[in-house]
């Protein structure tokens, strides 16, 4: 497994390769401004990794995106839910959904207690009559 840090390093590299190449570029056509053009990359160069860091870091961690932590949420039955089968609708996702006993009828509101791959897991909230 490949750790964050390593993954950040390599999609920053290539960026950071294109300091130096600028300044050898400045430094052919424009002796003079080097040492100015240099002290302006590398200051860039550091504002835009500490930019891209605070920006994208945290997507490289392992684990669960935020978008998909739905423990707590509230969804709509639209599919009769068993320990088996059924599905519910969160937002404008449809999700397969199991209840632990039972059965949950259609239309009900149903509350995440645990997420399992792409697969819900819901107690009974209320039962709407529609």
């Amino acid at each position: 497994m490949v750790s964050p840090r390593v993954k950040f390093i390599a999609i920053t590299l290539d960026e950071l390769l294109l300091v130096p190449i600028v300044i050898v570029i400045v430094n052919y056509f424009a002796p003079e401004w080097t040492v100015p053009a240099a002290v302006v990359m590398v200051i860039g160069a550091v504002i835009f990794v500490a930019g891209k860091y605070y920006l994208v870091y945290d997507s490289l961690l392992e684990g669960s995106y935020m978008v998909y932590d739905l423990e707590g949420m509230t969804g709509k039955v639209i599919d009769k839910v068993t320990s088996n089968s059924g599905k519910i609708k969160v937002g404008a996702e449809i999700w397969d959904a199991r209840c632990k006993d039972g059965e949950i009828p259609v239309g009900a509101r149903v509350r995440i207690v645990a997420r399992e791959s792409m697969t819900v897991h819901v107690e009974l909230l209320e039962v709407q009559n529609d």
